[in-house]
């Protein structure tokens, strides 16, 4: 729901007037849904034409801000914010142009970093998250330097109350900015058609039962404490709305923010005592930005995850290409020998079908050889092309024994290459795994392969057995001593454990006593996952 992109394109000079006129509506609607919470020393409590400007800078760039501070100046001598008349006039205008600027700095510097893409911050939309809390922060820190150093500001704070002008200015941007920014950056990607994948991507519904259930139970902690002292009521919100976007990522946690500033806003407004409002408004800018910050850091998360596996994708392939490529004299003696039978039958059946008194059974056997080598080689074809054909292919429920039988009859001619004979046991039923196909099969064959090499000239035990929720299939090889410590554990058992790990399984490696190396693959069977 919210934008983890940035609108890279310039506007014609008919995009620029009409996005001006539109922020110039807005802004000024903004800015008077700010009155009711104002004070005697500062604008409001919650200010979110700062949300409209976040808005806008994310998505176009911060190059604007030099042209909104100077626009912005316009639109409060305009409005009467700003008096033409008013002796201070330039402190007035320089008050109004240095929160743009800063807000322009504070995104521009953000930008840049997640263009770098150097640290875990730049993941998106991690970016946005910071910026978001970061811009306020300048503006408000700018704000007090402005206002320290200007000499018409008395230092004596009974009058001119200067920290909590600062406070004020910081805890209304923040609440602007977090509850105002998100769906304007929604609405702008919807206009512009740009396709981000994260818009769609919502919490399941078990999630947002819980969060909702969380939520409540925050709430009914925070009205209980609120009878005692409604400065500190909202400590249980805040510990509740960081759980939900830890949860249910950024979406989530605007839609708690977004409720939480249902209750709060209304409930704060017709207060008389400022500091009972300015701890609600602290309070609801902390569950802001913890909750938004929580959620940025799932979705950054997830999105790392989701790249992270289709790496691994790419390294599954590169590594089936890698065993196709060392298996290739193999495999070519495989096909050859079918083939070289197939053209030597196929002569014969021609020579004897032209005889004047054909052999009938010579006939029937030479036509059933060459339907065996042909089912051979179609087989084999049918085998090297799932295998090596595919880059990725959907989950679906799949017979271990054929992906057993998959993986020990592509490499049939390398274990003969070998002088390896590879036994298997099977039991009565066909246990069935959910999972990918093609990432199933490079992780028994790699681990079959590894065996193989570990032991040229032994045997191979392949056993299959389920047990309760899981199905196992083990891998078992002699290694006669004595020998180097190893047993197959390179890179293909490591490609093979990420798949295994990433099916919901293990993969365990033990030396027997008897010189047997055991390679224990274990996956749940798919009457568990669907129970």
């Amino acid at each position: 729901m919210f934008l983890s992109v940035t609108r890279s394109t310039f506007c014609s000079p008919q995009q620029v007037a009409a996005l001006l006129i539109a922020y110039g509506f807005t802004f000024i609607l903004a800015h008077h849904i700010a009155h009711p919470w104002g004070g005697a020393h500062f604008f409001s409590l919650w200010y979110p034409a700062a949300g409209v400007r976040v808005a806008l800078f994310w998505y176009y760039g911060a190059r604007w801000a030099p042209l909104i501070a100077l626009y912005e100046c316009l639109i409060q001598l305009g409005t009467g914010v700003v008096l033409i008349d008013s002796p201070d006039i330039w402190n007035d205008l320089a008050g109004v142009a240095r929160a743009p600027l800063a807000y322009g700095a504070a995104i521009g510097l953000v930008q840049w970093m997640k263009r770098r893409g150097t640290s875990d911050l730049s993941v998106a939309p991690m970016p946005f998250g910071l910026a978001t809390v970061l811009a306020p922060t300048v503006a408000a820190f700018v704000a007090g330097l402005w206002e320290w150093w200007h000499p018409g500001v008395t230092p004596d704070l009974s009058t001119q109350p200067f920290a909590t002008t600062i406070a004020a200015f910081l805890v209304g941007d923040l609440l602007g900015v977090l509850l105002v920014a998100p769906p304007l950056l929604w609405l702008a990607a919807r206009i512009d058609g740009v396709n981000d994948s994260d818009l769609a991507r919502w919490a399941s519904p078990a999630r947002i039962g819980e969060a909702g259930l969380i939520l409540s139970i925050g709430w009914g902690l925070a009205m209980a404490l609120a009878s005692v002292d409604p400065q500190i009521s909202l400590t249980p919100v805040l510990v509740a709305a960081t759980w939900v976007g830890l949860r249910c990522g950024r979406h989530g946690a605007w839609v708690a923010i977004i409720l939480c500033a249902a209750i709060i806003l209304p409930w704060s407004a017709p207060m008389t005592s400022v500091a009972t409002r300015f701890a609600l408004h602290m309070g609801l800018a902390g569950v802001a930005i913890s909750a938004y910050l929580a959620g940025s850091f799932a979705d950054a998360q997830a999105r790392a995850r989701r790249d992270i596996a289709r790496r691994d994708r790419i390294l599954f392939q590169a590594e089936r290409l890698k065993t196709l490529r060392a298996m290739s004299v193999a495999v070519i003696h495989e096909i050859s020998q079918p083939l070289s039978t197939l053209a030597i039958e196929s002569r014969h059946l021609v020579a004897i079908s032209r005889a004047e008194d054909p052999n009938v059974d010579e006939m029937a056997q030479s036509a059933a050889l060459i339907e065996r080598k042909a089912d051979t080689l179609a087989n084999m074809v049918r085998r090297l092309r799932r295998f090596g054909g595919r880059t990725v292919d959907e989950p679906s429920a799949l017979s271990l024994r054929r992906l057993v039988d998959d993986s020990i009859g592509l490499i049939a001619g390398e274990a003969r290459a070998l002088r390896c004979m590879i036994v298997q046991t099977t039991p009565s039923d066909d246990p069935m795994v959910r999972g990918h196909d093609v990432e199933l099969t490079q992780a028994l064959l790699n681990l079959v392969r590894n065996a193989m090499q570990a032991s040229p000239g032994e045997t191979i035990l392949v056993d299959i057995r389920t047990d309760r929720s899981m199905v196992s299939v083990r891998i078992s090889n002699r290694i006669e001593p004595p020998s180097p410590d190893y047993a197959g554990m390179g890179i293909g058992t490591l490609v093979a454990r990420a798949i295994i790990e990433a099916h919901g399984g293990h993969l365990d490696m033990k030396k027997g006593d008897d010189d047997m190396v055991h390679h224990c693959v274990r996956l749940p069977l798919m009457e568990a996952l669907d129970g």
